[in-house]
């Protein structure tokens, strides 16, 4: 008990020493906050001052801008009862001029209705026109629908007319072409022929030469060898080696085609078609052989439509039975680049 007593004074002793402490914190505390609120104080006051001055000088500038103004306010004043007479004289101008502005407002209202009314006797004849503004209208469809499909057609008819000349073109050269090739073909096959032939009969050359030879050319040739039975072969055919090899190449080519085309239809009577760099054969299923040749005044007169020269091969041996075809044929069609027979 005792201890505890001991303990507790000690305890409270310390507790007054602590409070006594606390105050004297306090105490500066106030002392300095008091001081800050002094000085806060005096600025204060300092601005106020300063502000008061400011509003001061301004009120009494307000003060010398209010008497400007109340004087400006007397003179308009004055002014405004000098101009209000004339202000007035000039409305009472302006209304004597609206007036006779309203009175021809008013007449040319009243001839607007003398023609409202006529025009209202003439609304009977509206629904006429309207019709005949509607058929009109439906003529005017029409004809744009006329003029539609006459611009469709004319434009499909240029687009054939470029394409026609187009293929014309193209038929023109390919004739041209096939000109050339029938000429090297038949300038190599004169060569065959006349190298071939040496040992046999002039009557057998001849016809043999006249067999590939275009109808033009059939007189210039008969003539030719009725002159000279046959020519020097040093001074007509140069490299004659290389070109019967040439010539045998191509006949080995077109038999090799010929007899494929008989394997393939020997069964129907077909025409075989075979397509060579030297030109454009036709095989028949009888051992005979068409060839298409072309010949310059012919392709003048029906712009390159090819003649067909047929050739019996089994009657060439014999030297009968062979003739030549100047018309185009329509038992068999030959298509080569646009060209039809």
């Amino acid at each position: 008990m005792i201890v505890t007593f001991r303990y507790s004074i000690s305890y409270f002793i310390d507790l007054r020493k602590k409070l006594a402490e606390c105050n004297d914190e306090l105490m500066r505390t106030l002392d300095e906050q008091r001081c800050i609120h002094e000085a806060e104080i005096e600025r204060l006051s300092r601005s106020n001052q300063i502000q008061c001055a400011n509003l001061d000088s301004k009120l009494a500038e307000a003060e010398k801008v209010l008497e400007e103004l109340i004087r400006d306010k007397k003179n308009l004043e004055a002014t405004l009862s000098k101009d209000t007479n004339e202000k007035v004289a000039e409305l009472s101008k302006e209304i004597s001029s609206l007036n006779t502005a309203l009175e021809i407002k008013s007449t040319e209202i009243k001839t607007l209705r003398h023609s409202n009314a006529k025009l209202q006797l003439k609304v009977e004849e509206i629904p006429l026109k309207d019709i005949e503004i509607s058929k009109l209208k439906h003529r005017v469809r029409e004809l744009k629908i006329l003029v539609d499909q006459k611009t469709n057609t004319e434009k499909v008819l240029t687009s054939k007319f470029e394409e026609l000349q187009r293929s014309a073109r193209n038929q023109a050269v390919m004739s041209e072409s096939m000109l050339k090739e029938n000429d090297l073909l038949r300038y190599k096959i004169e060569e065959m022929e006349s190298s071939t032939s040496e040992g046999e009969p002039n009557s057998v050359k001849t016809n043999c030469a006249i067999k590939y030879r275009s109808p033009q050319s059939l007189n210039v040739c008969s003539t030719r060898l009725c002159q000279s039975e046959r020519r020097p072969i040093s001074s007509t055919i140069p490299h004659r080696s290389s070109q019967s090899h040439g010539d045998v190449m191509t006949r080995s080519v077109i038999s090799l085609y010929l007899e494929q085309g008989r394997n393939r239809f020997s069964k129907g009577n077909i025409d075989t078609t075979i397509y060579t760099p030297e030109g454009t054969f036709i095989a028949k299923d009888r051992g005979c052989s068409q060839r298409l040749s072309f010949d310059d005044a012919h392709d003048a007169d029906d712009e390159g439509t090819p003649r067909l020269t047929r050739t019996n091969e089994q009657s060439s041996v014999t030297g009968g039975n062979n003739y030549h075809e100047t018309a185009s044929r329509t038992t068999g069609t030959v298509i080569d680049s646009g060209i039809s027979v």
